[in-house]
């Protein structure tokens, strides 16, 4: 009787703990967040709006999409004023975001999607925060 009431009990435990972890991570990277149009930094928007994987980007636009737990493409070269917009393709939430706090999607959701238009040349590495393992890099010529 004692051993099943420690195995009920940890179990429990094991849940709330899951249960913090996600709700930390919200509160951190903005689960489920949208933002704005058109603020001063290059962000463009975050919604959860799905977009077709037939959907084509338009001209100065470009499209990474998050599955399997990456980012595809992982590197990338493009013009300065193009808009990158990443959508969330997995199950998992990711964020994309850049090693030197240019951008930061915040949570995404499962076809969630987040635009920046990078304005200014040069190199912008970044990962997701969620599953630091995911790496990319975006070039801007």
């Amino acid at each position: 009787m004692r051993q099943v009431k420690k195995s009920k009990t940890a179990g429990i435990l094991v849940i709330f703990g899951s249960v913090a972890i996600v709700v930390a991570a919200c509160i951190n990277f903005g689960c489920g967040v949208s933002e704005t149009s058109g603020t001063h930094d290059g962000r463009t928007s975050k919604s959860s709006v799905p977009m077709s994987r037939a959907e084509q980007p338009g001209a100065n636009e470009v499209q990474i999409v998050i599955e399997n737990f990456a980012f595809v493409p992982s590197e990338i070269t493009i013009a300065a004023g193009t808009k990158v917009t990443w959508i969330n393709k997995d199950e998992a939430p990711h964020t994309a975001t850049s090693t030197d706090k240019k951008f930061n999607t915040g949570g995404l959701d499962t076809e969630d999607k987040y635009s920046f238009v990078f304005n200014e040349p040069g190199e912008f590495p970044y990962f997701c925060a969620l599953h630091p393992h995911m790496t990319a890099s975006i070039t801007v010529k």
